[in-house]
């Protein structure tokens, strides 16, 4: 795992009714030369890979490139920003920098939209600031309907130490809702 960079953090993810963990996620780091980061996040049922992740951004945090491979749906899906890359376009891997990147709009009380995309689809959210939890809902009445609102934590250090919310990784074959709690072994990046 090291060709994916530098171990960032770990987080246990505990599905909703479960009462142990049942995922670890790692999230690696590489930083180019150019001024691009590449994130991977990889997510282990036991110690096999089941979801892994990659996003490429450019310095200034736009989305160029995004790569999954869903061992667990067996699905590949890639995204090319092309004229889409957006400041405002997300993935898992981008989610929390875009979080951190806007803390003073949140801080200020405004409410932070964002376009996520998933297996080809975007999908509108908004982010808004409530104590130390930063919560994220779907814009779409339909979207909410099958999407939970999700909230992520944030330590004295701003890092998200937690999140609750959809997962990638499937839970008894269904998407799943869980809680994550989060280890950082470097500063975030």
């Amino acid at each position: 795992m090291a060709s994916h960079g530098e171990l960032i953090s770990v987080g246990t993810v505990t599905p909703e009714g479960s009462t142990a963990p049942v995922f670890r996620y790692e999230r690696r780091v590489v930083e180019r030369p150019n001024g691009e980061r590449v994130s991977t996040h990889i997510t282990f049922a036991d110690n096999t890979p089941v979801v892994l992740q990659q996003a490429t951004q450019a310095g200034d945090g736009r989305l160029i490139e995004f790569d999954e491979v869903h061992g667990q749906r067996g699905e590949a899906h890639h995204f090319d920003g092309g004229e889409r890359r957006g400041a405002g376009l997300v993935v898992g891997p981008t989610l929390f920098r875009f979080v951190r990147t806007h803390l003073r709009e949140l801080r200020a009380g405004q409410a932070v939209p964002l376009e996520f995309w998933d297996r080809g689809s975007t999908y509108g959210f908004e982010l808004t600031l409530h104590g130390d939890t930063v919560r994220m809902r779907a814009t779409s009445f339909f979207v909410a309907l099958a999407i939970a609102p999700m909230a992520l934590r944030l330590g004295p250090d701003d890092q998200v130490v937690a999140f609750r919310g959809r997962v990638p990784p499937l839970h008894e074959g269904d998407a799943t809702d869980a809680n994550v709690t989060y280890v950082h072994l470097a500063p975030f990046r």
